[in-house]
């Protein structure tokens, strides 16, 4: 994420005038002391920038990402104070001025980092995610990918598959939002101060507290109800630009009389106590935390007691001075070029050599501080300086150059991406991920009450056998419907792609409606069809999407408990009513797209396995509770893919001719064909010593 910035009035501007090169990029220290560099705040953006890249290098540091809140405080603060002290000189604020010193500070190396980053993906990632990375590497520069993240579906927290390389551009999209936005509420307010003869500082002040109490509400409610948008978007966020913002417009020298402690002692509480919160952040805030919420209170407040001890005049303290040991000031200057490089780095590092362990995603952010380094010297500083930037004008055509250039390389991976899809392997490759449509019934009858139920199989059979479950039932269908069909049995299907047959609330898209209304319907279609035999296929990955009936998202426990439950009321009511109850296991979740991993250039058949250590584990606790409740009712199982695709070591994933999975966790249609034999003989042994059906 970029880090806010303000110009220093009076202060020489130019790579050789400007403290270690941070040129018109200087915060005031107080009140009353000048506009001095401050080192504690550089140290501060050297403490946010380690922890973001010590997290995504997966050492244990669980709050790393809060690092970016910390970030946004300070550019609330120092913009703020840029923008208040233009107020106080002229009356207003010169947008034009403070957008081309936004752009020249912001673009050209992100401009950088993406065309660099598009043209090495090319040559290590599947042709299969070419044109999708063309669209982030856009958004990217746009500043709107956390708006495109979202809509998407990408979960920041998400080690499911292989990231985006651009995944990280999120924040700047959040933070060239402000940059947009904030001036003109300050302009809005400004004006209201003058109409209504309030001091503007005061009114100010009103607004970032509105601003504050408003965003964080909003925050708190959006993060329990759609957390996907709550952590991508500015609404969300604003109230810790903020607050920064208000901690820029208070006193200090003031405050600190007030307070009746010795300014320095008081310099000193705060900053202690500010760096206090900000390690017990980074220690104790994890991912699975309803984020950024009133959690994200933690690192922002730290932060806060840190500014705000900075800006008491008073002499440093030892939180000065330890944010202003040099190794700190230099991470600190190229913490922008850092924060861009280090995550290209880590992603096509590790796809590159299918490796992700902690030493190769170390050794890779080290190789990004190199790149840092270098782009701060050549091409940050350079153009920042540059005296043929200085005009708005000429700034803005070298930004269009340059959004141009990237533009170009945008549309060319694009159109290199259809040419290369239709040749093999890619054009199976395609085939096989495409989502198929639903399948089509043969038949379509209701039960006794209305309930909609789809026949397949052989449709004359006495003999009824009933898939139930989510997406995970339906991407064996092909299967249940050939086997049926050679077995003689009628296969009746009931599923709904991201609900379990399992009576538990799960967050699903407004417009499907809820998953208990389709689950009660199922249990009532089981007790009015009488089945010969049901068999539950379901996925075992909605640890972190179950909800109460209020829509909050359950924790990692209440979740297990309710899985638990939910799967004693289902099995139980199932063999109460079937004469037979069979119960799929769950194929693995991977660690990577297998499609994508297969089709790289730089890829082995073997690299795209998976352990099978990791890939019993892959579904965390859920697998082992279904388990606990199949043996509690003596339930059969079926393995549909273990013992075809594992072996004592591995779990593979095909090859590109005939590949196991079409994503990270569903079969492909031609893999489940395969299995066709299998499952008619599971049918078989089901239904075995039945006969009667009692279909509508």
């Amino acid at each position: 994420m970029a880090q806010g910035t303000t110009t220093a009035v009076g202060r020489p501007s130019g790579p050789s005038t400007e403290p270690r090169g941070t040129g018109a990029d200087t915060a005031p220290a107080g009140p009353g002391t000048g506009h001095a560099f401050r080192t504690d705040i550089n140290g501060l953006r050297a403490v946010a920038v380690l922890a973001v890249v010590v997290y995504h290098a997966g050492i244990a540091i669980p709050g790393g990402f809060t690092g970016v809140d910390v970030f946004y405080v300070i550019s609330g603060y120092l913009i703020s104070s840029l923008l208040l002290r233009e107020v106080d000189r002229a009356g207003s604020v010169d947008l034009v001025e403070f957008w081309t010193r936004r752009m020249r500070r912001l673009v050209p190396a992100l401009a950088l980092v993406v065309t660099v980053t598009l043209l090495a993906s090319v040559l290590v990632l599947s042709p299969l995610v070419w044109g999708r990375l063309a669209w982030h590497g856009a958004s990217a520069m746009l500043f709107v990918s956390n708006l495109l993240f979202p809509y998407q579906g990408q979960d920041y927290f998400s080690d499911s598959v292989t990231p985006s390389p651009f995944l990280h551009t999120w924040s700047l999209g959040i933070e060239e939002q402000f940059y947009i936005f904030w001036p003109l509420l300050i302009l809005l307010a400004v004006a209201a101060a003058r109409r209504t003869r309030v001091p503007a500082r005061r009114m100010l002040q009103v607004l970032f507290a509105g601003t504050f109490v408003v965003s964080l509400a909003t925050s708190a409610w959006l993060t329990a109800t759609v957390p996907d948008w709550a952590f991508y978007v500015l609404p969300t966020r604003a109230w810790e630009f903020a607050g920064a913002a208000l901690v820029a417009t208070l006193p200090w020298g003031r405050l600190a009389r007030l307070s009746g402690l010795r300014p320095v002692l008081l310099r000193t509480l705060l900053g202690t106590a500010g760096l206090a919160l900000l390690g017990l952040s980074f220690a104790v805030v994890h991912e699975t935390d309803p984020f950024p919420g009133t959690v994200a209170l933690l690192p922002v407040g730290g932060a806060l007691l840190v500014l705000a001890a900075g800006s008491i005049p008073a002499p440093g303290t030892w939180v000065d001075r330890m944010l202003a040991v040099p190794v700190l000031q230099r991470i600190g200057d190229v913490s922008y070029s850092w924060y861009l490089w280090h995550w290209p780095f880590v992603v096509l590092t590790t796809a590159a050599v299918q490796n992700d362990a902690i030493w190769i995603k170390v050794l890779a952010t080290l190789a990004a501080l190199g790149a840092a380094v270098a782009t701060y010297r050549w091409v940050e500083n350079p153009v920042r300086f540059s005296r043929a930037m200085k005009s708005w004008r000429r700034t803005a055509a070298i930004t269009v150059a340059i959004g141009l250039t990237v533009g170009a390389v945008t549309v060319g991976t694009r159109v290199a991406t259809g040419a290369v899809l239709q040749r093999e392997p890619y054009a199976t490759a395609v085939t096989a991920g495409t989502e198929p449509d639903p399948y089509e019934c043969a038949e379509t009858t209701e039960t006794a009450s209305g309930i909609e139920v789809c026949l397949l199989g052989d449709l004359a059979a006495d003999t009824t056998v009933l898939l139930l479950g989510d997406s995970h039932a339906m991407h064996w269908i092909p299967a249940f419907d050939a086997a049926a069909q050679d077995a003689g049995l009628r296969l009746a299907v009931r599923w709904r792609h991201g609900c379990p047959a399992a009576p538990v609330d799960v967050k699903q898209p407004a417009e499907r409606g809820p998953c208990t209304d389709f689950q009660a319907e199922s249990l009532r279609a089981v007790d009015e069809l009488r089945p010969d035999a049901v068999v539950v296929s379901q996925a075992q990955i909605y640890a972190d999407r179950m909800q109460h009936p209020d829509g909050t998202r359950m924790t990692a426990g209440e979740a297990r408990g309710a899985w638990a439950k939910a799967n004693d009321e289902l099995f139980a009511h199932l063999t109460a009513v079937a004469p037979a109850v069979v119960a799929v296991k769950d194929n693995p979740r991977l660690d990577v797209d297998p499609l994508e991993c297969l089709t790289r250039p730089l890829s082995g058949l073997g690299d795209c396995s998976m352990s099978r250590a990791d890939a019993e584990a892959s579904n965390g606790d859920l697998p082992r509770i279904s388990a606990e409740v199949w043996t509690k009712y003596g339930i059969p199982t079926w393995d549909g893919v273990w013992t075809e695709t594992c072996d004592a070591q591995l779990c593979g994933v095909g090859d590109t001719d005939h590949p196991v999975y079409r994503d990270f966790h569903h079969l492909s249609v031609d893999y489940v064909l395969t299995r066709v034999p299998s499952v008619e003989q599971m049918l078989r042994d089901a239904v075995r010593g039945t006969s009667a059906s009692n279909l509508g």
